[in-house]
């Protein structure tokens, strides 16, 4: 960090994830997302791949902020432990939290290109893990064909140098 950057500390009552009992936490009644079915799979697979790699975060009182899919996922594996960051939030800031925590993600965009090369390296089982199905691989295959049809070849500037027509007042030429 610059000598003008900010450090930020961690705030009182706040700690690292720890290890506790499932049954210790209850989900925030009033979550507005819907995470039931299909997201539950997917994270369970991806639990069972890779463990935890985010904890549950927590009010003191086990109200769950953010973590609901995972919290699922962890009941259907039948698991009795999980890793939780317990948060000293009132009940109003932990509800904004949790809004923020799923609505924030959804203002990046991806690299697509860069997407597609980081992924096929993948088996398809492997990118199915990460979240994605044979219909985004095919949306994919159908936008690249869009842009670079087969027997398509780069155009040059000296490839519009002569047009059949051009207009008199902006001198747009065109054929036709």
């Amino acid at each position: 960090m610059g000598e003008n950057s900010k450090k930020i500390q961690p705030r009182a009552g706040e700690a690292a994830a720890e290890w506790v009992s499932l049954s210790s936490l209850r989900p925030w009644a009033d979550n507005p997302r819907h995470n039931d079915g299909k997201p539950v799979e997917k994270v369970a697979e991806s639990i069972k791949r890779f463990g935890f790699a985010s904890p549950i975060i927590a009010r003191a009182d086990g109200e769950i902020i953010a973590g609901h899919t995972r919290y699922k996922a962890a009941q259907a594996l039948g698991l009795d432990r999980v890793p939780v960051r317990f948060l000293d939030l009132d009940p109003a800031d932990a509800h904004l939290l949790a809004v923020a925590d799923n609505r924030l993600g959804e203002f990046a965009e991806w690299d697509t290109p860069k997407l597609q090369e980081i992924l096929s390296d993948f088996s398809f089982d492997d990118v199915e893990i990460a979240g994605y199905t044979s219909h985004d691989l095919e949306e994919w295959a159908r936008q690249l064909d869009k842009y670079n049809p087969q027997g398509s070849q780069e155009l040059s500037s000296s490839d519009f140098a002569e047009f059949d027509h051009e207009c008199p007042r902006c001198g747009f030429g065109f054929d036709g």
